[in-house]
């Protein structure tokens, strides 16, 4: 052999293995036999993705390609289409690969007869609910393994823990399904014990747990206990394992095992946010960062201890209104042995009144008490009191001192706190600063909005939004206006207005009222990739507290605007003008930049 062959020969393996793993990259998708399901449902369910204008490479994986083979049929399968066969190909060339993915749906399947056997605690109705399955609707067997669990969830509820279900059908020309069910017998908590507690007493732990000892087990009991071990700030993990007594079907041992925080740590964040500026007006769009230091865990115990130092800034063509607040506090989920989320913090703020940047900065100082009871994750019920001074500028009157008393309820029922799109937000807030409680400021301030959100064709969101609010009892002499009064205007509230400029006084600056009503309606859709987009009108009213409110004194702005939506929040960028004005005035076109939606 030659030399010249030899070296051939040992570098034949590695040329062939470098073709090999050569890069190809996704061309087009192409989807054909598709009737019954629309195209755009099925590209959502891909992993495999098309070259777009944020993506022009995509690297062609050929076991994405058969999971998304697999994850079609699944799709089919839910719909009734038992019989569909999606078989997938390819072409390459140049580098570049051509996918095809060919469907043969069949028939649709029906649901002729459900039969449930061996129920007694739950009953048919609630059984086919869980698991999807109601006759005169397609098959769907897939939504049914996949709500197995949330079946067996609901046994536990009842102590049924060793409850097992099987599914079966007998397919002609349609379905009839049978769910034979193995209850078991009830079972019941012995005992229980505590892992990872470290050097922290019992006793925290054994106040947040939800079952004693002889109790029917109940997952809701289990549920409850995790979160609230979870809410004490101490535990980062909170898990509760069953393990059967030898010799008992109806006997468990629980284990409660946590997992602590690092019992102090230091955080730093910023970024592009909405901020509480003013009392009487929505959160502002701005920019800010943070400091903050916490203690979890002081003296060993579910006090936390936290200090915090923020720097934000409200943006305007021609200034940067900026607030510097500080903030030292503790909070506990106890009070007074009942568990009642509290915290107690002081504070200091110093920032400059909005729309008079020539005038000088305002300090505010004092004390805050609240407490707040949950009803759910996003449902509350909240008193705080507040003691608070204010240094006001020279030519104003004296530094006012300030006592309240707030309540603020809320009661979420969307289906997704940042996302949402459907169900109610309601929301009332009630302010009592002085009276009996004292101070040189006296009056009541109430608050109350609607929140509203439809799912409508295509994915298309219609939201609506309408809010009240009235003060009682505001002195005119007092020229600290910007604290409490409502005010209008900005990407949070009208966005055919300056923010905070819906109305203004003699010198341009900001104006506010003691009566707001505002309405908020918008049509929210998806676009293309992260994109969406919506088409918005708002109206709102500022007037005194003996004027009328009436939809011929309401003002309104329309526009349209475009979100891009990230896995943390909603960016908008939206544009309008208010209908008094002429679209052709460019000077009347506003556009406004925030984070979340407006609601």
């Amino acid at each position: 052999m030659t030399t010249k062959r030899f070296f051939l020969t040992l570098l034949c393996p590695f040329l062939l293995l470098g073709q090999i793993k050569k890069d190809l990259f996704v061309n087009t998708i192409e989807i054909q036999g598709a009737k019954a399901v629309s195209k755009r449902e099925i590209f959502s369910t891909l992993r495999t993705k098309e070259p777009n204008i944020f993506s022009r490479n995509i690297k062609f994986d050929r076991r994405k390609l058969r999971l998304d083979a697999i994850s079609v049929k699944n799709l089919y399968l839910s719909k009734g289409y038992l019989g569909a066969v999606v078989n997938d190909s390819m072409s390459v060339q140049n580098g570049k690969v051509d996918v095809f993915l060919l469907i043969t749906e069949g028939e649709q399947c029906f649901v002729r007869e459900i039969s449930i056997e061996g129920n007694t605690i739950l009953s048919d109705r609630k059984i086919s609910d869980i698991l999807n399955f109601y006759v005169g609707k397609a098959y769907d067997p897939v939504t049914a393994n996949v709500k197995l669990p949330d079946l067996q969830d609901e046994y536990h509820r009842f102590g049924k823990l060793t409850a097992t279900f099987q599914i079966s059908d007998a397919v002609s020309d349609s379905v009839d399904v049978l769910v034979q069910i193995s209850e078991g017998p009830d079972v019941f908590i012995q005992s229980y014990s505590m892992e990872g507690l470290g050097d922290l007493d019992t006793t925290i732990v054994e106040r947040e747990i939800m079952f004693k000892p002889g109790d029917l087990y109940n997952k809701d009991d289990m549920d409850l206990t995790q979160h609230y071990l979870l809410t004490s700030g101490v535990f980062s993990y909170a898990g509760i394992s069953p393990v059967a007594i030898p010799h008992s079907d109806s006997l468990v041992h629980l284990i409660v095992e946590v997992h602590q925080y690092k019992p102090s740590v230091l955080n730093s964040e910023g970024g592009l946010y909405p901020i509480e500026y003013y009392e009487g007006a929505e959160p502002l769009p701005g920019f800010g960062a943070e400091l903050s230091w916490k203690n979890r865990s002081l003296w060993k115990t579910t006090t936390s201890f936290s200090t915090k130092l923020s720097i934000q800034g409200i943006p305007t063509d021609d200034y940067i209104y900026p607030k510097l607040s500080m903030l030292m506090g503790f909070a506990n989920q106890w009070l007074f042995n009942r568990r009642l989320p509290t915290q107690f913090w002081v504070f200091y703020e110093w920032f400059q009144n909005y729309g008079k940047k020539d005038d000088p900065e305002i300090l505010r100082y004092g004390l805050n008490f609240s407490t707040i009871k949950k009803y759910k994750e996003n449902s509350y019920l909240e008193f705080r009191l507040r003691w608070e001074k204010f240094i006001e500028p020279e030519g104003m009157r004296d530094d006012i001192q300030q006592r309240s008393l707030q309540i603020t309820g809320r009661l979420d029922g969307t289906d997704d706190p940042l996302f949402p799109k459907k169900g109610l937000v309601l929301t009332v807030e009630g302010k009592n600063v002085g009276g009996i409680l004292g101070g040189n400021r006296s009056f009541i301030k109430t608050d109350i909005g609607l929140n509203g959100y439809m799912p409508l064709l295509a994915n298309i969101v219609f939201a609506g939004r309408v809010k009240y609010g009235v003060i009682f009892g505001w002195d005119e002499a007092d020229e600290a206006k910007l604290y409490d009064k409502f005010y209008l205007g900005g990407s949070s509230s009208l966005r055919g207005w300056d923010m905070l400029r819906f109305r203004v006084d003699e010198n341009g600056d900001p104006f506010g009222d003691v009566k707001r009503v505002m309405t908020n309606l918008e049509l929210r859709f998806p676009l293309f990739w992260l994109f969406g987009g919506e088409v918005f009108i708002d109206g709102g009213q500022l007037s005194d507290i003996n004027s009328t409110i009436s939809t011929t004194n309401i003002d309104w702005n329309i526009g349209c605007g475009l979100t891009l939506i990230t896995p943390i929040l909603p960016f908008r960028a939206d544009i309008a003008f208010p209908l008094d004005k002429s679209p052709k005035d460019m000077d009347s076109w506003k556009i406004q930049l925030g984070a979340h939606y407006v609601f």
